[in-house]
């Protein structure tokens, strides 16, 4: 299993970076919103130069011709781009001719497995879910992730699956096991993932021992 990070915040990600864990990194327009007066090209740049991994960078429209042109322009800033398509028919057309054109993709915004295995079979690289959306539409997220990751076995579908969308420490045990092949996760909640009370007390009560031995 892979861990991305779900961040376009530089600072944030070079520390992620330090602790060994990131495998990749995706943005969306509202990630991306929060960088307040950065300019987007040259911060997907630094992105793509920083990450050993995949990028994901999203079109900004929802028209055919211009997610193609989209997507070009950000598939030649780095050989890691994978361009983050929108679900739906549009979507599913313009990841088709991309794909025959080798440029990966990430097919976003997927809500059950029927859509994911659609964008799989039109050609994505990438297929990301939504743990969190999923359940907010009273869906249970660990049966859709297990179907479609069933489903992608069974079948040898290539794409891997991207489930991201989470809001809480809780979800990340669940998605673990959920069959997806890579979580994607928001730095307030990676930056908690290291911590436990226990693993705390134990460890300064290691170190009071220490400190105790050496009085002696």
């Amino acid at each position: 299993m892979k861990i991305f990070a779900d961040t376009a915040n530089l600072k944030d990600l070079k520390e992620l970076i330090s602790w060994g864990i990131v495998d990749g990194c995706t943005t969306n327009p509202s990630i991306v919103a929060k960088e307040k007066g950065v300019d987007f090209k040259t911060r997907m740049k630094e992105i793509i130069d920083l990450v050993d991994g995949p990028v994901s960078i999203e079109v900004t429209t929802n028209d055919l011709h211009e997610m193609i042109t989209e997507s070009k322009k950000y598939a030649a800033w780095g050989d890691n781009v994978n361009v983050k398509i929108p679900m739906g028919i549009t979507g599913l057309k313009a990841v088709n001719i991309l794909n025959k054109n080798d440029i990966k993709t990430n097919v976003t915004a997927c809500m059950s497995t029927k859509q994911a295995v659609l964008a799989a079979k039109a050609g994505a690289t990438f297929v990301s879910l939504f743990w969190a959306r999923m359940e907010d539409m009273g869906y249970n997220s660990e049966l859709i992730v297990g179907e479609t990751a069933e489903i992608f076995e069974r079948h040898n579908i290539k794409s891997e699956i991207i489930l991201g969308s989470f809001r809480q420490v809780s979800h990340i045990n669940r998605a673990m096991l959920s069959g997806a092949h890579i979580l994607t996760i928001p730095t307030p909640i990676l930056k908690k993932l290291p911590w436990n009370p226990r693993t705390k007390s134990t460890i300064d009560e290691f170190l009071k021992s220490w400190e105790e031995f050496n009085k002696n």
